[in-house]
């Protein structure tokens, strides 16, 4: 998952792409773009200049403030102390600062109403007169959120794990639903990591009603529908016609994959799959494939030694590329996974909490796909696009990335073939069950933003019974406020299953030109060329078209799942 600080938004300048052939300017100059026909209108040229020349200006002290901000969540995130947090918010209020010059807002505003005479540049200036506006016109109110969010993530992060008494990490809660057999010690483990929600719960509540609120002020129903079209670019209406789109192609399939996966859940437990509760689930047998391939993972370190190898073959040096990495769980840390871009281009970092499995594995993998994104992003580029296209195509690079193991054998060394090929082979059910938990997520949270009031943890139960096709004897508890993206990243969720149809897409033609990605060290001039030397520099699509070939489209994934 990618940190990214709260107002540095999307921005996009215009371009004509064909595949194998986006124009990139080594310098911070239009000209070789073609335009549309106003842009002949010597008002809008005039226009165009002055936007450049302010831009790049604001651009500057961005810079500053983006590096502050991103240091200082690195300094919480990593060691979750009140001194840490009194940084962080020091950072963040910094940032609102920036956006509150009201001459500057005024300049930008002038700007936007001449126009730019080109949609891919009037969304930037849309973007920035945006940030201003809420700033200015409301930053009390985003004040009074990032501090609510600060307050509950430090008292989320403080908060300690335990089973009979004896603190736990998160990791080892996984490493106990992965591996133990004996269900009493797996009903603690489950309820323990429940149980942190309990502690911050009522406060998310709070949180989720504080920002419906702001989102009416700004003329939206609730803050969901906000964060899709305003910071993701994607009206609710289209993700529903997407998520159903790619679900009505593989309902069956994930019908039978649940119903096998209870059939072997009970044979394990010697129980009927009626008997089934919670914390029976994510067991992994040990004739499983999974079960088995971890059994060659003898430490955590190790998963850190395979990574870096993967990487080396694809031509990245991460030892020497300005890549840091805090890769094991102590007391104070964040429990999950996170990449933060501290300077782009030179500067990205990695917050892990491995143990020695393939869960650990793919979580490094995934991080890493969004720092050599970060490390490869042009700093000739003006400030405000060293950052990656979009959210979706962050997490799709990374998404592919953690798919490795199971798209290609970067585990031959490690890991027999007899056993590592039933564990590649369950990509097809892996691609279906992601799908189904997304909607888990994404729905619940959805819901969630149009009721708040409504009794949370039947939501979530139901959500688990109609998408993880969980019996009726569910446990009604607070686990949904366990999920991270609900307190630092909401509405994000959705970007992930964006990403998923994206990742297969850029592999399938990756593969077809390079083979083996893993195995190729013209992986990394091939991504640094046609995608991320770029940053948001190009419009989306176009650098779409010029990776695959072809617009985004659901056939590359669900052709994953329902291929024989």
């Amino acid at each position: 998952m990618k940190i990214n600080p709260i107002n540095n938004t999307n921005k996009t300048v215009p371009s004509t792409n064909t595949r194998n052939q986006i124009p990139f300017k080594s310098e911070p100059e239009y000209d070789t773009f073609e335009k549309t026909s106003n842009l002949k209108d010597e008002r809008i040229m005039a226009n165009l200049e002055n936007y450049r020349a302010v831009r790049d200006k604001f651009g500057k002290k961005l810079e500053k403030v983006t590096h502050d901000l991103e240091l200082a969540d690195w300094d919480f995130f990593t060691n979750s102390t009140d001194e840490n947090m009194q940084r962080s918010t020091a950072a963040q209020d910094a940032m609102s600062n920036l956006y509150q010059d009201k001459d500057l807002y005024k300049r930008f505003k002038q700007i936007k109403e001449i126009g730019l005479g080109d949609k891919q540049l009037d969304k930037q200036i849309k973007n920035i007169v945006r940030d201003f506006y809420e700033e200015i016109e409301s930053g009390e109110e985003l004040k009074a959120l990032r501090d609510k969010q600060n307050e509950i993530a430090n008292k989320y992060n403080s908060y300690v794990l335990t089973i009979d008494g004896k603190p736990v990490s998160k990791a080892e809660i996984y490493k106990i639903l992965e591996t133990e057999t004996n269900p009493e010690i797996r009903r603690k483990a489950y309820e323990a990591n429940a149980k942190a929600g309990d502690v911050i719960a009522d406060d998310l509540v709070e949180l989720v009603k504080m920002r419906n609120e702001y989102a009416r002020s700004k003329g939206y129903d609730n803050y969901f529908d906000y964060k899709l079209e305003e910071s993701y670019d994607i009206s609710p209406q289209k993700l529903d016609e997407l998520i159903n789109g790619v679900y009505s192609k593989i309902s069956d399939r994930c019908s039978e994959i649940y119903e096998k996966r209870k059939k072997e859940l009970s044979s394990a437990f010697g129980i009927t799959p009626a008997d089934l509760r919670d914390w029976h689930y994510g067991l992994l047998p040990k004739d499983s494939p999974e079960g088995a391939v971890n059994e060659y993972f003898k430490t955590k370190e190790q998963i850190e030694d395979i990574s870096r190898k993967v990487y080396s073959q694809m031509g990245y040096d991460v030892d020497n590329m300005g890549i840091t990495l805090d890769l094991y769980p102590r007391e104070n840390k964040n429990t999950h996974g996170f990449a933060f871009c501290i300077k782009p281009g030179k500067d990205a970092r990695i917050l892990a909490n491995l143990t020695n499995n393939t869960l650990s594995l793919s979580t490094l993998l995934h991080e890493l796909g969004h720092c050599v994104y970060d490390i490869g992003i042009d700093t000739k580029l003006p400030f405000i696009e060293q950052e990656c296209s979009s959210p979706v195509m962050t997490e799709a690079i990374a998404m592919m990335m953690q798919d490795l193991p199971k798209t290609e054998p970067i585990l031959a060394d490690t890991v027999p073939e007899k056993v590592l090929k039933p564990f590649m082979e369950e990509l097809k059910e892996d691609e279906a069950k992601f799908v189904t938990h997304s909607l888990r997520i994404i729905n619940f949270e959805r819901e969630m933003y149009k009721n708040p009031d409504q009794d949370l943890k039947k939501l979530w139960r139901e959500m688990k019974i109609k998408y993880l096709y969980r019996g009726e004897d569910t446990q009604t508890n607070n686990e949904w406020a366990t999920i991270p993206h609900f307190l630092s990243h909401p509405g994000y969720y959705q970007n992930y299953f964006r990403a998923a149809l994206l990742k297969a897409q850029i592999y399938n033609a990756m593969k077809s030109e390079l083979g083996e990605i893993s195995q190729n060290k013209k992986t990394a001039e091939f991504l640094k060329e046609k995608l991320f030397k770029y940053g948001a520099s190009v419009w989306e699509e176009d650098l779409i078209v010029g990776l695959t070939g072809k617009p985004l489209s659901e056939e590359d994934f669900c052709n994953r799942i329902i291929t024989k």
